[in-house]
């Protein structure tokens, strides 16, 4: 069984992206595939069993079977972190290596998913360091595109410490602007300091899209009609704030978007329903009028009220866009497609000893 450990430079990197294309590529080669994360932070239960709720999806998202609480064994609630503060002995490092005993029985590839950080853990007495030594495992370290210094910092560090388990580096979330910049300059430079490149994964807008169900969860929303349209994703959000004929022309050059306008502005709502709009969203919890709510619930448009303004709102939603979720069946299969179009498998599997 080979572990391969996926971590990060900085937060929200990618590091759910890569496990799934990983996972759903090893699978379709025929390997039997696990998945771990060590530490969650998001707890949920699940048939009265807590667990995190991104190792949940994964592990459903890559079929994996097995015992759930063995797929994420510590959980970061306020009670164990206040057993940790109290200095309250808590086996997270038998926990954990018990649990992923336990998570790997039968399986080629153990894929498993990091807080991010090398240091992270260190407070539990178990770092993610200290995990990847003891369980030997393969690291493949990701960062998105903020700070390239940052970035170059983090890589570096990693390779320093990780040495030959370190299987290379991902450039994710990259916008192609920067793309030739990161191959031609970057690449060579982490090459010289003994790092392999294995991908550059470009911005994409499936992938970056937002469920609708998750900006009413965001913003506290009420759907007034077609509820089971929830799923649909938005790749941009604009605001109504001027005169029809403006509106019209505006609203026409862009699909696949939401309008967020004040919920008095009827005009505003006509306009964009007669343009690809995939969801109204209402500000300052005004209701929109009965001929709007028909129009909408006819071609099946959820029209959605908020409480917070339009600024607030516009804010709220364009900090979602910044977050990668994958929890939709779209961006599964989106997911897949661009991480074996983009990532080296052929290095990895040349590294970890695999044939296709």
């Amino acid at each position: 069984m080979i572990p391969v450990f996926i971590a990060s430079v900085s937060p929200f990197s990618g590091k759910n992206l890569i496990c799934l294309g990983l996972g759903l590529k090893f699978k379709r080669d025929g390997y039997k595939v696990g998945y771990f994360k060590p530490v969650g932070f998001s707890p949920v239960l699940i048939e009265d069993i807590l667990t995190d709720e991104d190792a949940a999806f994964l592990s459903k998202a890559l079929e994996v079977d097995g015992p759930l609480q063995s797929i994420c064994p510590v959980v970061l609630t306020d009670e164990i972190i206040g057993r940790l503060i109290r200095g309250e002995e808590l086996n997270i490092r038998q926990k954990t290596l018990t649990a992923f005993n336990l998570a790997s029985q039968g399986k080629d590839i153990m894929v498993t998913r990091g807080v991010g950080r090398l240091s992270g853990g260190t407070c539990l007495r178990f770092s993610e360091l200290d995990f990847i030594k003891e369980t030997h495992a393969k690291v493949i370290f990701v960062d998105k595109f903020q700070s390239y210094i940052d970035t170059l910092d983090g890589f570096i560090y990693a390779s320093k410490m990780l040495g030959d388990q370190l299987l290379g580096v991902v450039f994710n979330l990259i916008p192609s602007t920067k793309i030739g910049y990161i191959r031609e300059l970057l690449v060579p430079f982490l090459k010289n300091h003994g790092i392999t490149t294995l991908g550059i994964i470009p911005k994409d807008p499936i992938l970056g899209a937002v469920p609708i169900r998750e900006i009413v969860d965001t913003l506290n929303g009420t759907v007034l009609c077609c509820e089971d349209k929830t799923d649909e994703l938005i790749e941009h959000f604009m605001i109504g704030a001027m005169n029809v004929e403006s509106a019209l022309s505006y609203f026409r050059k862009v699909p696949n978007k939401a309008v967020i306008t004040g919920g008095d502005r009827s005009d505003i709502q006509l306009a964009a329903l007669e343009t690809p709009t995939k969801c109204l969203i209402l500000t300052g919890e005004l209701y929109p009028n009965a001929s709007i709510l028909g129009r909408a619930q006819g071609i099946g448009v959820p029209v959605v009220v908020v409480r917070s303004d339009t600024a607030a709102t516009l804010e709220a939603c364009e900090n979602l866009s910044g977050y990668v979720s994958l929890h939709s069946r779209s961006k599964v299969q989106r997911a897949a497609e661009v991480v074996a179009r983009e990532i080296d498998f052929k290095t990895i599997y040349a590294q970890l000893g695999l044939s296709k």
